[in-house]
């Protein structure tokens, strides 16, 4: 299971198949394709037509499960084969085909949790603090849907307690937990550019003191984007992470949205 986004670049394959269906096509072929690998380097050389697995979808209200082959999984994503090479003109200029589809597995690893976390700015007194200090307080994001989540088991969330920063402000205390982060990304429907633009600056994507002359103007946002960066991560964990933090600066920069299927 996984939270899936797709990033919003408008090209030929997106308004061809919709964006709904791209993910869904290419989630089962991810699938289908990891699994053969699998299976191939455990000496299982049996036809994908002959392997019968059983997919259950985890929801909070209950599992629900089918069987379907390999094959079948592959001929339900043959039709990303007819549009594929469209993907040599992508423009954000991704390296491989349909790699404006990415994924995110759950439950989130507890180390997950704390190196975002950590991307948080260290101290208020920033561009970053002070506008995450407003979205805070005038856009309601209290964490509730995602603590709602949390406190349902292990399925979204290693860890069963959210993490937790807190800072001095002018007027007090701030504190601010991973389920407030959480439901700022993944829990507000999909990400307006503009939104993407906030996400990077709160995460460490682009410089935290970045200046509001160079966040408002077109040129200094451009030039600021341009530079936007996440340290390459070893733990594969945290690398699913980092690429969505990447895609948010990728977003504000093309001007697109994020979409997201969690």
């Amino acid at each position: 299971m996984a939270i899936d986004y797709l990033l919003g670049v408008r090209c030929d394959v997106q308004q061809h198949l919709g964006v709904e269906r791209l993910i869904e096509l290419n989630r089962t072929r991810i699938l289908a394709r990891s699994m053969l690998a699998h299976l191939y380097q455990d000496g299982d050389a049996r036809s994908p037509k002959d392997i019968e697995i059983q997919l259950t979808t985890r929801m909070p209200d209950g599992d629900s499960a089918r069987g379907v082959t390999l094959a079948d999984l592959l001929e339900m994503a043959a039709p990303l084969d007819e549009v594929a090479a469209s993907c040599a003109k992508c423009p954000a200029e991704l390296p491989r085909e349909f790699a404006c589809h990415r994924r995110i597995r759950y439950p989130i690893p507890e180390r997950v949790e704390a190196w975002l976390m950590t991307r948080l700015p260290a101290t208020l007194q920033c561009t970053a603090g002070a506008l995450l200090v407003r979205g805070l307080g005038e856009l309601g994001w209290d964490g509730a849907n995602a603590a709602k989540l949390r406190a349902a088991g292990t399925t979204y969330f290693e860890s069963r307690v959210a993490y937790g920063v807190r800072w001095e402000g002018e007027h007090g205390v701030v504190e601010m937990s991973s389920d407030q982060l959480f439901q700022m990304m993944f829990l507000v429907g999909h990400l307006a550019p503009t939104h993407s633009l906030m996400l990077a600056l709160f995460t460490g994507v682009i410089p935290h003191d970045t200046s509001l002359h160079d966040l408002k103007d077109e040129a200094g946002r451009r030039r600021v984007l341009a530079a936007a960066s996440v340290a390459p991560e070893p733990d594969p964990e945290i690398v699913q992470l980092a690429a969505f933090l990447r895609a948010l600066a990728t977003a504000a920069r093309l001007d697109v949205p994020i979409y997201i299927d969690g």
